[in-house]
């Protein structure tokens, strides 16, 4: 898995029995990006100069470098490609069209991922399934989010009303009731907007432990303005794309050093904003019910910041990380496209409609054969 934080490649090795709902994440391990590569993959996903050939070359170039770190994490841990039934890549997300689009008069979504899964396929001699999120925006919906169900396997348990938060670039929340009922939606800006502006005001890539966010002061009047941003008050459920949320910093000049913002206040106040728009969300979706446990995966599990503000919100011993319940924070989606890829194998539906707005569920992925 790859997410919208661009900033490296998650690898799981997990034991998946998808007919018993069992997943096991037995070993896993990150690789960065080098700095060129992901300069290259933000401008292109980003500024919107795409050069067509350069993507092409790019997404071949990707499919390599994802075999690469395959072969690097089973060599470091001494397990035999052979070994391996299956792979599952998500791919590296160019763009992702949450909203319909206008071509040559008519109207569609779509989403891009790269890293030629091909090239995986046949590099490791390992069936490798791609490409998840096409299916579900074929019959009409969103495309995202695709991990619900995978959240649903992992973390619901009879009679418990728990919400599972992954804070990754782009934030997202599933709602599990105990039952085989799910809720879930993208909220808005997760670590993007916080990384975007630690980039350009600190010449730093992240808000380490969200420590320059707890020394400002939130500004309510540019909180204020991004809140009621038509971007962030669509009807949920709903996806973003993080090109579409870097327009919305950009239109409320968050993302330029004229050397008189407010460096600390700025970051505060998009910390602010990435934790409300979290919180509220999850009200909406809850019906203001009083919730067992919020589990938080992904990056945003290490803002002081942010779980300071969601604790105040939802009580402190409520808000604990997804590693209290066995499972890595910084790996639960590479955990949930294993899971999702087994889905496939098994020709078993994994989209969710009433959380993507599809005509009806439908087995997600493509094959590519060794």
């Amino acid at each position: 898995m790859s997410g919208t934080s661009t900033d490296g490649l998650d690898v799981a090795l997990c034991d998946v029995e998808v007919r018993q709902r069992h997943i096991r994440n037995i070993l896993s391990q990150s690789f960065p990006y080098p700095d060129t590569l992901r300069s290259k993959l933000f401008e292109i996903a980003h500024v919107g100069n795409a050069n067509l050939n350069e993507l092409v070359a790019l997404s071949y170039y990707l499919g390599h470098f994802y075999a690469d770190c395959v072969d690097r994490f089973c060599s470091a841990n001494g397990l035999p490609l052979t070994s391996v039934d299956l792979i599952g890549s998500h791919g590296q997300t160019i763009a992702h069209l949450s909203q319909p689009r206008s071509i040559l008069g008519s109207h569609h979504r779509g989403s891009l991922q790269i890293g030629e899964a091909e090239v995986i396929a046949k590099r490791l001699e390992i069936a490798t399934v791609s490409d998840f999120r096409a299916a579900d925006i074929s019959l009409g919906g969103s495309g995202a989010p695709l991990v619900p169900i995978y959240h649903q396997c992992r973390f619901a348990e009879p009679g418990c009303l728990r919400v599972v938060i992954n804070i990754g670039g782009i934030a997202n929340i599933t709602l599990l009731d105990g039952t085989d009922r799910i809720a879930a939606t993208d909220t808005g800006p997760g670590n993007c907007l916080i990384d975007g502006c630690m980039q350009v005001l600190y010449d730093q890539p992240y808000d380490a432990g969200g420590k320059i966010a707890l020394s400002g002061r939130v500004n309510p009047e540019l909180l204020g303005r991004l809140r009621s941003d038509e971007t962030l008050t669509r009807v949920l459920p709903t996806s973003f794309d993080r090109k579409e949320l870097y327009e919305l910093a950009n239109r409320h000049h968050l993302l330029a050093d004229d050397g008189q913002v407010n460096k600390d206040g700025i970051v505060a106040t998009i910390s602010e904003l990435t934790a409300i728009t979290i919180a509220d969300t999850i009200c909406s979706l809850s019906n203001g019910a009083t919730l067992d446990r919020l589990l938080i995966c992904g990056g945003g599990v290490y803002n002081g910041y942010i779980l300071s503000r969601l604790k105040q919100r939802f009580g402190d011993q409520r808000v604990i990380s997804t590693a209290d319940y066995g499972s890595d924070p910084e790996y639960v989606e590479a955990e949930a496209f294993a899971y999702l890829a087994n889905l496939t194998i098994e020709a078993e539906p994994a989209s969710v409609p009433a959380v993507t707005g599809a005509s009806r569920r439908s087995v997600l992925g493509k094959i590519s054969q060794p």
